[in-house]
């Protein structure tokens, strides 16, 4: 690339970047140019915020995860390609810049700081073992209290490992990560922080089994917010509150998902679309024993989604027992409001149940759905209930309206939810 071009096409990134990703705290004070692996490390130093990064185009080799500073933006000169319904299709090759991992990452390759932000890039797992793995870009509390809030925009995420166990930094195999933690080795939880995550014009593949976007709440208080607009990505992942070794009350989450299409990587009749959950424990090794989980709540408002090609399209729980042993698991909250959603499934469109109970009960949870405009795949093996194991009490799935209302505003959705599921039922 000639001096000149480089220099226009460095005018015309920072008009985009202006448009496409707003930094956080204020406009960036300063800006660099990157062109090897070197560099970029350089440019990462810790405490280096206020800054902007332009990876010049070409492959950026790393054999360590990185950490993108807070208040610091890394901007690459992909051109995103869009289809006729204005939806991401991957980058136009001569632009694609590209952070890929090579073997000796362990753990999550890219984390990004609060006010952190990616535009125009793509990032790239390499297929790792199990223990050293992790996630591609992850979002995470650092301490109790903490706020952390970051933007992907007009990225391409390919995330080649599975969902496994937990690797030696935790949850392994998604595409893109919200967390709150739990306290690691002794540490407090990271209890009263925020997490607020814009993914837009992005696409994530897994095409080694993993999830597209997983959040979870580990810490009692904590609040995580995804906004997810006209995206391409696989599985949705998220749970309200989830306790470990530490009991988890009243963590929430909120989800508002725009316009995103959200296809199987890997179509397979025990393929889920959405997994969602209010609250639940967390499987341990014995002999830790999970803490109580009570009062979390998860709200996901969908606008215009497309959920196709898994077994499943959505399973929306408020409360779920993984253990006997595991705390009291009582008032987790899920409310699931679709809007102009069209589903695509091979087996059920929704599996939606107050509770559920691998083992022993849970006890007045609540998931409460509204659907308009939503079309389905017609004849499925849809399921409903107040619990799928009729095990615990006081567990409720409430569907918004009256059946006839339903039926007249929403189309082929069979079998529909019973009359007595329904407010004017209750």
């Amino acid at each position: 690339m000639s001096h000149r071009r480089f220099a226009v096409w460095l005018v015309l990134l920072s008009f985009t970047a202006i448009v496409l990703v707003t930094p956080l705290s204020g406009s960036a004070s300063r800006s660099i140019v990157v062109t090897t692996a070197a560099e970029l490390d350089a440019a990462l130093s810790p405490g280096a915020g206020d800054l902007t990064i332009f990876m010049q185009r070409g492959t950026y080799l790393l054999d360590h995860a990185i950490q993108v500073p807070d208040n610091t933006a890394l901007i690459g000169e992909g051109t995103m390609l869009y289809d006729g319904e204005g939806l991401p299709t991957g980058f136009a090759p001569e632009g694609r810049t590209v952070i890929a991992a090579i073997p000796g990452v362990t753990g999550n390759f890219v984390t990004l700081g609060d006010g952190a932000s990616l535009q125009g890039l793509v990032i790239q797992d390499v297929v790792r073992p199990a223990l050293t793995g992790g996630s591609v870009v992850v979002v995470l509390s650092r301490n109790p209290g903490d706020s952390v809030s970051a933007q992907v925009a007009e990225c391409e995420i390919i995330n080649p490992n599975p969902v496994t166990g937990p690797g030696l930094t935790g949850a392994v195999g998604r595409g893109l990560m919200a967390r709150t933690v739990n306290g690691v080795g002794g540490a407090a939880p990271h209890e009263q922080s925020q997490l607020s995550v814009h993914l837009t014009q992005s696409i994530i593949r897994s095409p080694g089994f993993g999830d597209g976007i997983f959040a979870i709440n580990n810490a009692s208080g904590s609040h995580i917010e995804l906004h997810l607009r006209r995206n391409v990505v696989g599985k949705l992942g998220a749970n309200g509150g989830v306790s470990r070794q530490d009991s988890t009350v009243g963590a929430t989450m909120l989800i508002q998902s725009i316009g995103n299409l959200y296809r199987a990587d890997n179509p397979a009749p025990t393929s889920i679309g959405w997994q969602l959950n209010g609250g639940s424990d967390a499987p341990m090794l014995a002999p830790v024993i999970a803490g109580e989980t009570l009062n979390n709540k998860l709200s996901i408002h969908s606008i215009d989604d497309q959920i196709e090609g898994f077994g499943r399209a959505i399973v929306a729980t408020a409360g779920m027992r993984m253990s006997a042993a595991a705390g009291v698991i009582s008032s987790n909250e899920m409310e699931l409001i679709l809007e102009g959603t069209r589903v695509v499934s091979t087996v059920s469109d929704f599996q939606l149940f107050g509770a559920r109970n691998l083992l022993g009960t849970a006890n007045g949870n609540e998931l409460r759905v509204t659907m308009h405009n939503v079309v389905g795949s017609g004849p499925r093996t849809n399921t409903y209930g107040d619990a799928a194991s009729n095990l615990g009490i006081g567990n409720r799935l409430i569907i918004t309206g009256n059946l006839n209302a339903f039926s007249r505003t929403n189309e082929a959705i069979l079998p529909m939810p019973g009359e007595q599921f329904f407010t004017a039922g209750r």
